[in-house]
């Protein structure tokens, strides 16, 4: 795992690092719209297995009640606003432009904050082993596998994380 990140970064900035890599973008819209994962909780689990964290379904379950009424009550209506923003209006308007971009901003405030939040329930997890790529290939698995999606799009998602 090729990662100029240290183990002791934050979620954030552990997300920022790899949504930024060639096709992790794209793909985790993918899963967000097409099997309803949240990519906050995405990357939650592969932070939790870069840190060494073993996490169960347990945890999951704890993590998602965490977040759920913040994700359904800010995030997804700030996406759903900036989206029905982009279908109705274009992109071409830039003063519309401009009242998306900030809504953006907003829903991503908001997602640091759930990101927060998932964080303030992760030093219950048990340290594994050394093997960290492991780790975070069986966290994404124990979250995905709740989902409708497939193995191979797990693996296409591990791939260009972890390599």
């Amino acid at each position: 795992m090729s990662s100029p990140l240290l183990p002791n970064c934050d979620l954030w900035a552990f997300s920022l690092h790899h949504y930024a890599r060639q096709g992790v973008s794209d793909l985790c819209l993918r899963l967000q719209d097409e099997h309803g994962a949240n990519v906050n909780i995405v990357f939650w689990t592969l932070w939790l297995g870069f840190r060494g964290q073993l996490l169960d379904a347990a945890h999951l379950a704890q993590a998602q009640r965490k977040v759920h009424a913040w994700d359904q009550h800010y995030i997804l209506p700030l996406r759903q606003l900036r989206r029905r923003l982009k279908v109705e209006f274009g992109t071409e308007d830039n003063s519309i432009e401009a009242v998306r971009t900030q809504i953006k901003q907003a829903e991503l405030l908001a997602e640091k904050h759930l990101q927060q939040l998932l964080e303030s329930v992760s030093g219950r997890l048990e340290q594994s082993a050394p093997d960290n790529a492991s780790v975070m290939a069986n966290n994404l698995r124990v979250y995905l596998r709740t989902l409708p999606c497939s193995e191979a799009l797990i693996d296409a998602l591990l791939e260009l994380i972890i390599n």
